[in-house]
């Protein structure tokens, strides 16, 4: 139910307006009556929805390496009790965790604590990592969506943006409506581990997993389309796989992993149950899947640049492609891009996998997508947290 309000919020302009401005008045006047702790950060990825990505790693980069004793970290989840690992801990959009939020002198966020309003007091930072690079699809600014709810009287501002790709300055500050001096190409820290991959690692991944050592891994990763949704409206996702066919056709020597952008809400089609598809979509630690992974097929995601520091094959199954450069745009010419450019159907994707060349596929990854996208990585969360505590 809580779920259907939110989506129903942020469709409807009207309501979206009340929301915004009732709820950001009222808690810019209880504001007026706390005080801001500058030791206190606030942590909070994807929305609440995750202990993961680059807020993770510079929280545990802190907690081995701390600037100073005095700081005190708190997490947001929307569901704190799934994360008993973290031991302070707050709810997504209670009251404690807007006062926890107007207390603090730090925000470390993917996305946003804002909560789609502008509560945020003048003597917070606040710090956003991207959680996903531009360079494909459009972004901000340069899109027109259906949804401009949250475009309604805030824009919110960062005192530092974290990113990765030699690309994204021509995109990000225009895209974003941001002063391109916010901008630091430090890489993201959840890629760190990226580069130190061992097969022990990979062994032990596939253990948990259910993966037989024997058995290559398949990753289908494909972002989210706004302009697909459910019937309650949160965004949803078809997936265009014939799953007998693929196992037939490939079973012997792989796995199809499945999982999907964060946006996604749930996906229209029931997955098979057999040790051919593994079901990833709610598993938490994404690297784990990166890392495990032989081949990368995805879309218009930017999972693409992530898994192309592993310098392994990655393909790109386009079957909405026509449709999505006119309902989101893309900033890259695909067709160029991936080796095989833009494969429109699953027999193009199967081809192709049996037919591989994979040392040929590496390093076309290597040197056509991750020596040209790819600015930084490797030591982010260090070059962060140097950045954040430079400025207190």
């Amino acid at each position: 139910m809580k779920s259907r309000i939110k989506a129903f919020v942020k469709q409807n302009k009207a309501i979206y307006s009340l929301y915004f401005y009732l709820g950001s008045f009222f808690l810019r006047l209880i504001g007026l009556f706390i005080k801001t702790d500058p030791q206190l950060i606030l942590f909070i990825s994807y929305g609440g929805q995750k202990y993961d990505d680059s807020p993770r790693v510079v929280y545990e980069y802190l907690l081995k390496h701390p600037i100073s004793f005095e700081h005190k970290y708190i997490w947001a989840f929307i569901e704190p009790d799934k994360f008993p690992q973290v031991h302070n801990r707050v709810k997504v959009d209670t009251m404690a965790y807007y006062i926890t939020a107007m207390r603090a002198g730090v925000w470390i966020t993917n996305s946003s604590a804002s909560r789609g309003l502008n509560f945020r007091k003048k003597q917070t930072r606040n710090y956003l990592f991207q959680h996903g690079m531009a360079g494909i699809k459009r972004i901000g600014t340069d899109v027109e969506l259906f949804d401009k709810a949250f475009r309604i009287g805030f824009h919110e501002t960062f005192d530092a943006v974290f990113i990765e790709g030699k690309k994204e300055l021509d995109i990000l500050p225009r895209a974003w409506q941001m002063d391109p001096s916010v901008f630091y190409t430090t890489g993201l820290p959840r890629n760190d581990d990226l580069t130190t991959v061992t097969e022990n690692e990979i062994a032990s991944i596939k253990d948990r997993l259910g993966i037989p050592k024997s058995k290559k891994v398949i990753m289908y990763a494909p972002t989210f389309r706004e302009f697909s949704c459910a019937e309650d409206g949160r965004n949803a996702l078809g997936i265009p796989i014939d799953f007998s066919k693929w196992e037939a056709t490939l079973g012997q020597e792989y796995v199809l992993l499945v999982t999907a952008h964060y946006e996604v809400a749930k996906l229209l089609d029931e997955l098979p149950k057999n040790d051919f598809v593994i079901n990833a979509f709610k598993y938490p630690e994404l690297n784990d899947l990166i890392k495990v992974s032989d081949i990368l097929i995805s879309d218009y995601s930017s999972i693409v640049f992530d898994y192309s520091i592993m310098e392994r094959p990655v393909f790109c199954y386009g079957y909405d492609y026509d449709t999505y450069l006119v309902e989101r745009g893309v900033y890259t010419d695909l067709e160029k891009l991936f080796s095989h450019g833009v494969l429109r159907t699953e027999d193009e994707v199967l081809k192709e996998i049996q037919e591989i060349d994979y040392d040929l596929e590496c390093e076309y990854t290597r040197i056509y997508i991750k020596n040209e996208y790819i600015a930084s990585y490797g030591n982010a969360a260090e070059k962060a947290v140097q950045i954040i505590f430079e400025k207190e």
